[in-house]
């Protein structure tokens, strides 16, 4: 330290009222490496294990003092010969990181007992500061955005929410950069939240200090198009709430779109003059039965729904259904049964004609079993039995195309992709309606690539490969672009063996690398019409 002409200044101050006024763990030490004086977090950190880890001393008959370097390693080791070299004049001062997070050591030489000493300095961060970094670290990390608000009480009474943070994930969401919001209050930076009640359940949570779900919409101001939100908002302390939220608009259109498939087809099964019903893959508990069914069997549709056929049949009729069930999922196959013995409650035994079909997800894991079953007891001793089996034949034709065309759905995952999945064997007729609806599917939304996905079709021959091919050349005419998913080893080896030329077609091992692969190829051409755009050469004048 120096005076404003340039001579050294010299001070003193008692070592007990330096130390006292240090908030790290400090210690004194002379010449000889004898620790003289300690403030009470260095006393704590001697008696712990970090100190143990970090610290180059060692206590001997109630002192502590310098461990020889001859005996040390690692963080401890660079701490006991930068302590020696600035107690030897070597240098003046010493900072060092001692390898943990947050954790330093700094020693400044100084004058102790009219000899050379150091002041030593540690920091170590806390096992609470260690979990406030951790958590922060998390909460900038995740992927759902986050809001933190102050509540303040303006004068003339109405309350106000400042936000005071936003991790990088609310940026990302919000397409708006966290300084628009962050230090302004939220009415400041819209007066949608207030009008729309947001701003008064944020201060609830603050006084009631609760945490609450809330579902808000917000509406971007350039397209007119709706957001959907799913916000969580919680309590914390100092009158803040936070507010994690994430955006849930495909969600909540999806959603839409499945109970609005649902109720339609609810609506065909219910109006078809047939016993229609659905069993979940894993324990065959029936989950829907039609109004056709429930009028046969004279029992109320509740009895039926959540319940297995051991709940509703004699115990050997049950055990039969389940076991039929169970083959049925193990051949893969639609299988039909011309007539079995159905024990009703109002009318007594009763014949039927059933047809039992498994649906299968992405994975070729079972899923449903769908049974069509017409009680043909009276069929089989009237006069018109033909007449009915003509019936019988054409509402089960009606019915089977509306499963196939229900088991070639084209799905739209992204801008301009096609999902195609196929689940089941093949035919020639299913690979002649598959063409059609996707062509149809390609025209309908515009796509630029179209991912069959055949993890669910179990076996593939010449007829197929070639149903395939055809389809994709097609769609190849009106400018799309096609790759199989979901190829198995089984399906590979028929296909090489089969001669087949899928050279030309892109295929991937799953949907995910599918995806990946579609969104590369919009990319290329987004580019390549960039690319055109620009060689495109001026007007002459």
């Amino acid at each position: 330290m120096a005076t404003h002409d340039g001579a050294p200044a010299s001070f003193s101050i008692h070592p007990d009222l330096l130390l006292s006024v240090l908030d790290d763990a400090t210690a004194l030490v002379d010449g000889r490496g004898r620790v003289r004086l300690t403030n009470p977090r260095m006393d704590r950190l001697f008696a712990s294990e970090e100190g143990t880890r970090f610290l180059p001393f060692f206590e001997r008959h109630g002192a502590f003092r310098l461990l020889p370097t001859s005996v040390l390693e690692g963080a401890a080791l660079g701490a006991a010969r930068g302590i020696e070299d600035v107690l030897a004049g070597a240098r003046e001062r010493l900072e060092l990181d001692l390898g943990a997070p947050g954790s330093s050591l700094l020693a400044i030489a100084c004058a102790v007992d009219g000899g050379r000493g150091a002041l030593v300095r540690v920091r170590l961060r806390t096992a609470e500061e260690e979990h406030r970094a951790r958590c922060a670290e998390v909460v900038e990390a995740m992927q759902l955005g986050l809001y933190v608000y102050r509540l303040e009480e303006s004068q003339g009474g109405e309350a106000g929410l400042r936000c005071v943070y936003g991790n990088p994930a609310a940026e990302q969401l919000t397409q708006r950069p966290t300084s628009k919001f962050v230090g302004k209050l939220l009415d400041e930076v819209s007066s949608v939240p207030r009008q729309r009640g947001l701003i008064d359940r944020y201060v609830e949570v603050v006084h009631e200090k609760k945490t609450v779900d809330i579902d808000y919409t917000t509406t971007d101001a350039k397209t007119g198009k709706d957001a959907a939100w799913a916000i969580k908002a919680f309590p914390l302390s100092g009158q803040c709430v936070g507010s994690i939220f994430e955006d849930v608009t495909k969600q909540r259109e999806t959603e839409q779109s499945l109970r609005s498939t649902s109720q339609f087809l609810d609506s065909i099964l219910d109006n078809i003059p047939m016993m229609i019903f659905i069993k979940d893959a894993k324990d065959l508990r029936y989950i829907h039965i039609n109004k056709y069914m429930e009028e046969q069997f004279t029992s109320p549709i509740g009895s039926w729904l959540g319940h297995t056929d051991h709940d509703i049949f004699p115990k050997e009729t049950a055990a039969e259904f389940i076991e039929a069930d169970r083959a049925v999922f193990g051949g893969r196959v639609i299988v039909d049964i011309p007539e079995e013995t159905v024990p009703t409650y109002g009318t007594g035994v009763r014949v039927c004609h059933t047809r039992k079909i498994p649906l299968y997800d992405e994975a070729g894991e079972p899923l449903f079993l769908i049974g069509m079953s017409e009680d043909i007891t009276d069929r089989k001793s009237a006069e018109d039995a033909k007449r009915r089996e003509l019936v019988l034949l054409e509402t089960q034709t009606k019915l089977m195309e509306l499963i196939r065309q229900l088991s070639t759905p084209l799905l739209p995952l992204a801008k301009g992709v096609l999902v195609a999945p196929l689940v089941g064997q093949m035919d020639e007729a299913r690979g002649q309606h598959f063409m059609e609806a996707l062509l149809a599917g390609i025209q309908h939304h515009q796509a630029e690539t179209v991912l069959i996905d055949i993890t669910g079709v179990p076996s593939i021959d010449a007829s197929v490969a070639e149903q395939l091919l055809r389809a994709t050349r097609a769609a190849g005419l009106l400018g799309t672009e096609t790759a199989l998913v979901g190829v198995s080893p089984d399906v590979a080896r028929t296909i090489v063996d089969l001669g087949v030329d899928f050279g030309a077609l892109v295929t991937y091992a799953d949907l995910r690398a599918g995806m990946r692969g579609a969104e590369e190829a919009r990319r290329r051409r987004l580019a390549a019409k960039a690319g055109k755009g620009q060689g495109r050469p001026s007007p002459r004048t």
